[in-house]
């Protein structure tokens, strides 16, 4: 069976009314989550690797700037999943592979900090053009290439390379990577927010198990309300259509499964229940 550990590393505030209808007209913090999954044979894996430092030097000049702007970020070193691994007793040596939902800065801006590190994405999450294609088209995209390591194409893993298995949580999910050939944890596409966008699923923790499902909601209230973002900012989703069938499948297993923890990797509520029955 796995370890787990679910850590905040900073966050970022934006406005409650674009990520639920009906939401105040205030900001509200995003804290950015990093999963830790200790494996007794394979070593140490990361889901995300939330915010760093390196975040306001690589948004200084325009058009990150903007982006910057747009979302506030709030990251000391102390907060960076390299610092709180430290303090659990794990080098940033020991962590041998980093699952990316996705190439948003909160999700990769602590990359660099672990250097041997296999990476694992989703299909077409990195365009093949990411070195040349124009900063502001990469700004629209909230992609921040700087923040990616230099050697990050030599390190990428391929999730083909992972035995497809089946999942349990049946419907769109029902399959997924076994990324340990054991079924204690398994990498899955939700597509929607952008391209390539994935979700880890551990099956082994909690009453029934621990979802992180990433940027596929922001909010538990998508999925056990349906309270959904902000018009405009659905418009926004590289996959409308895809955003909308992956939250009906939470909407689903949350109806099923009432206590399997699905944790979207901003929602403050989500994060406390689920280090209140994990610990931590």
């Amino acid at each position: 069976m796995v370890d787990f550990e679910l850590l905040v590393a900073g966050h970022c505030v934006q406005l409650e009314r674009f990520v639920r209808r009906g939401g105040a007209w205030s900001e509200i913090e995003f804290p950015s989550t990093v999963g830790v999954v200790r494996h007794p044979g394979a070593g140490v894996m990361l889901f995300d690797t939330g915010y760093a430092p390196r975040f306001h030097a690589a948004t200084a000049r325009m058009p990150y700037r903007l982006y910057a702007r747009l979302l506030p970020v709030t990251c000391s070193t102390k907060d960076t999943a390299r610092a709180q691994l430290g303090s659990l007793g794990i080098g940033a040596e020991e962590v041998g592979l980093i699952v990316l939902s996705h190439l948003h800065a909160d999700h990769v801006a602590g990359l660099r900090d672990f250097p041997q590190a296999r990476v694992a994405l989703g299909e077409r999450a990195l365009p093949a053009d990411w070195r040349i294609r124009s900063p502001w088209v990469n700004a629209r995209h909230g992609f921040v290439p700087s923040l990616l390591p230099d050697d990050v194409a030599s390190r990428l893993v391929p999730l083909g390379g992972y035995l497809v298995a089946t999942t349990g949580l049946g419907g769109r999910l029902r399959n997924g990577h076994d990324v340990f050939g054991d079924g204690s944890a398994f990498v899955l596409p939700l597509p929607g927010h952008v391209d390539g966008h994935l979700g880890m699923w551990l099956p082994e923790l909690g009453p029934d198990g621990v979802f992180l499902v990433g940027d596929a909601c922001w909010s538990e209230l998508a999925f056990t309300n349906g309270e959904l973002p902000h018009p405009l900012i659905l418009r926004g989703m590289e996959d409308r259509a895809g955003y909308l069938a992956v939250i009906e499948e939470l909407s689903r297993l949350h109806r099923e499964r009432p206590d399997l923890l699905i944790v979207p990797a901003h929602c403050s509520a989500s994060i406390q229940r689920a280090r209140g029955v994990l610990g931590g």
